[in-house]
């Protein structure tokens, strides 16, 4: 609820400042508490991006451990204090998205205020993506917008991404990811 509210004040505040009537942001938060955050804002149009656990959870622990490492020389505590840290965050990441997946098959949150967008769809397709993003959103796209989306769309389907992860940096591997969250590569991957 603290939360919640924090976000209206200062949406409305920027709305104000800025003379406008829509707000996009993005939150890490909605994927465990996108019923409460649609009870509060009934108006809200959420897109949920769905990309393979086996590139997102490592993505999650490299970016988290590289902060602390710079911070205070994650790599070189303890093995015994990193494979109790990185446990408990991958745990967190998996949970994130299975309790996201548990709220959407058990219709606790409302299909008309949530868009799934796949990352590969992003990554392959990204003009026919906008297309259905701009529709589900109501949005208004200008001419400036669309010529955006079309050079934005030619550079997607050249990207190649030189992020590698090493699982067994982790104490991971694929199994193990795909094990985890088999609900999530049932429901949205597959």
């Amino acid at each position: 609820k603290r939360d919640f509210n924090w976000f209206e004040s200062l949406w409305k505040r920027v709305l104000i400042s800025n003379k406008g009537s829509r707000i996009v942001a993005k939150l890490f938060s909605l994927s465990t508490t996108s019923p409460q955050f649609i009870k509060k804002f009934p108006d809200a149009k959420i897109l949920y991006m769905v990309r393979d656990p086996i590139n997102v959870i490592p993505s999650g622990l490299s970016l988290v451990t590289g902060v602390l490492d710079k911070m205070f020389g994650f790599w070189t505590l303890p093995e015994v204090d990193r494979k109790r840290f990185i446990s408990r965050l991958y745990n967190a990441l998996v949970e994130l998205q299975l309790r996201f997946h548990d709220d959407w098959t058990s219709n606790r949150i409302s299909k008309s205020n949530v868009m799934i967008v796949r990352f590969d769809e992003m990554m392959n397709d990204f003009d026919s993506l906008m297309d259905k993003i701009i529709n589900f959103t109501g949005h208004k796209p200008s001419q400036d917008l669309l010529n955006k989306i079309k050079i934005t769309s030619n550079k997607q389907k050249l990207f190649k991404s030189n992020h590698k992860y090493n699982l067994e940096k982790f104490g991971l591997n694929e199994d193990m990811i795909k094990n985890d969250c088999k609900d999530i590569y049932e429901t949205f991957i597959n």
